[in-house]
């Protein structure tokens, strides 16, 4: 049995006290998406901020791994590795 890719994710100024006052967190999962999800998972008040209702990223926000945009990518189901990093930038 494999295990997910843990990664580091770097959480902007603004929305650090939804994370617990954290500039990185550590998440697992083989995804994009469910890097998010795991995000949401620990610190809830993150979820409305991450996610629009259809479960798209949230209006406002850009994700980048690696330093590439995840839009110019696959998206939420853009694979992930070990040790990568993701950054969430607030873009309005």
């Amino acid at each position: 049995m494999f295990d997910s890719p843990v990664v580091s994710v770097h959480i902007p100024p603004p929305l650090r006290m939804l994370a617990g006052g954290h500039a990185e967190i550590t998440a697992s999962g083989d995804t994009v998406g469910e890097i998010l999800d795991a995000v949401a998972n620990e610190y809830p008040a993150f979820r409305p901020v991450l996610r629009a209702a259809d479960g798209s990223l949230a209006p406002g926000l850009a994700v980048y791994l690696g330093g590439r945009s995840v839009r110019d990518l696959q998206g939420l189901t853009t694979p992930v590795e070990l040790e990568e990093v993701l950054s969430i930038v607030q873009t309005a």
